[in-house]
């Protein structure tokens, strides 16, 4: 049961969009792909399954728990799904994960899931994991309960193929995670009031205003803060960066953003962000 005394931790295992990177000029922020945690005191949330699930897994194995987590996937591109694989937690009988996601195309949820997860692609399927695995299928515009004092919103998001983003709240807090969007025709006047108020905006920061691409489905974090400045968000955490931005660039990047407003932060693999 979420209660109003419970602090929230945001803990960061991915930080890049489309492809991890391994050479060390990335290594400051990190390489993996999007994952991450919300401990939210007495329910552990997890954002995206990108290559960042994959230290998360070996965290709470050396902790020995917790034993009860909940996966909210934005969608299904490789970047925030492949890291699943690698995740230990699900070779455990005594886990309970909670999986949610959205059909697509005529497909379920869990139909996803059993293509991706199987033969040629991998030889285990979600049949072969020891953890006791609950799929939810979920959509936009959706209200749902993650536990007794938790809900999540979720929202459509400008992204090919379709995205998700989702909105926490519970014991007094609330969180955005809103990757994966670009903000074309009235979806920053939907997002803006989809996250009024919140403690914490996660943000698409893919790009910097002099390279986006039209049409790919990302933004800039530029237009984090000002979307985060429009909604009165307390803190917005820019992530999913380009493979393209090494450490030294995004160093340039998160000066340039702290001039603007304290606010601001990049996220860093390891780092962690209260509520």
């Amino acid at each position: 049961m979420i209660t109003e005394n419970q602090q929230w931790t945001m803990t960061i295992w991915g930080v890049r969009g489309s492809v991890p990177m391994a050479a060390a000029e990335y290594m400051e922020y990190g390489g993996n792909t999007s994952c991450m945690s919300l401990n939210c005191g007495s329910e552990l949330v997890v954002f995206d399954a990108g290559t960042g699930i994959i230290p998360l897994g070996e965290a709470l194995a050396g902790q020995g728990g917790p034993k009860r987590l909940h996966i909210l996937f934005s969608h299904l591109h490789l970047d925030h799904i492949t890291g699943l694989v690698g995740f230990r937690p699900l070779h455990d009988p005594e886990a309970e994960i909670h999986l949610y996601g959205e059909a697509k195309a005529g497909v379920s949820f869990r139909g996803w899931l059993d293509r991706i997860f199987s033969p040629p692609y991998w030889p285990l399927g979600l049949k072969d994991f020891k953890a006791a695995l609950h799929i939810h299928e979920i959509g936009p515009g959706e209200r749902f309960s993650l536990a007794e004092g938790l809900t999540a919103k979720t929202l459509r998001s400008n992204h090919p193929n379709g995205s998700l983003i989702y909105r926490l709240e519970g014991g007094g807090r609330r969180v955005a995670y809103a990757l994966d969007c670009e903000l074309l025709d009235d979806m920053a006047g939907s997002l803006a009031a989809f996250i009024q108020g919140c403690g914490l905006l996660v943000w698409d920061a893919n790009f910097i205003r002099a390279d986006i691409k039209k049409g790919w489905g990302h933004s800039t974090w530029e237009q984090g803060a000002q979307l985060a400045e429009n909604a009165g968000v307390k803190t917005v955490l820019m992530t999913h960066f380009s493979n393209d931005y090494a450490d030294s660039f995004l160093r340039t990047q998160e000066r340039l953003a702290a001039e603007r407003s304290p606010s601001i932060r990049f996220a860093r693999e390891g780092m962690e962000v209260t509520v």
